[in-house]
């Protein structure tokens, strides 16, 4: 069988921005259905999952954690869909991906909530891109180390993962991954086992 690269969706894959506007404009929908503008400045907070969970107690009334986060992440689906354009997509990191599929299977591991992540690659022109798409349960707060690990058990490890995030890059060190940290979308602080500046440097590393 194929060995497998894994990559992910916000900054490898997608610029950052339909991502980043979605959540701004997340609070901004609440503020407007709540009637209390106050709610937008959440949106810059670090820690704001605390504040997603408090909008959606408001909103819904006494409900269970799962029906709150699913809610919730449905409402980010909705919104990232409608800001994802063709022009998001990092076009020659697409291409590349593209002849990788006669040596290796490609695996998407995102976070992103589950109900987005086709109508996205759709959006794109990526649908056919993928061999495995692997996605963030839409009743469950995101955690990509959780991803791995179930990643790991059902298909194996990967050659490689590809992706942008600090905590994505310290997961994939913990669980023994190999990673190629990329600086293309933005500048990490972690960086993996090779640490790239353009989708060229790629063809050094995988063979």
């Amino acid at each position: 069988m194929k060995p497998i690269i894994a990559v992910d969706f916000d900054g490898a894959l997608l610029q950052s921005r339909p991502f980043n506007e979605a959540h701004k404009r997340w609070f901004y929908v609440m503020s407007v259905l709540l009637k209390d503008d106050s709610i937008n400045q959440y949106a810059s907070l670090d820690n704001y999952f605390g504040k997603v969970h408090e909008i959606m107690k408001r909103y819904l009334g006494d409900v269970d954690q799962e029906t709150r986060v699913k809610f919730a992440r449905n409402l980010f689906s909705m919104v990232t869909i409608a800001e994802v354009t063709e022009e998001d997509l990092v076009d020659d990191f697409a291409d590349y991906l593209r002849r990788l599929k006669r040596k290796y299977r490609l695996a998407l591991i995102t976070s992103a909530p589950e109900s987005s992540v086709e109508p996205i690659l759709h959006k794109v022109g990526c649908s056919d891109l993928f061999d495995i798409l692997y996605k963030s349960p839409m009743g469950k707060h995101p955690n990509k180390r959780e991803l791995f690990e179930e990643f790991i058990k059902e298909h194996r490890r990967p050659a490689y993962y590809i992706g942008n995030g600090d905590k994505d890059i310290t997961s994939c060190k913990a669980l023994g991954i190999p990673a190629i940290s990329v600086n293309w979308i933005s500048q990490g602080k972690v960086k993996g086992d090779y640490d790239i500046q353009v989708v060229s440097e790629l063809e050094a590393i995988i063979k």
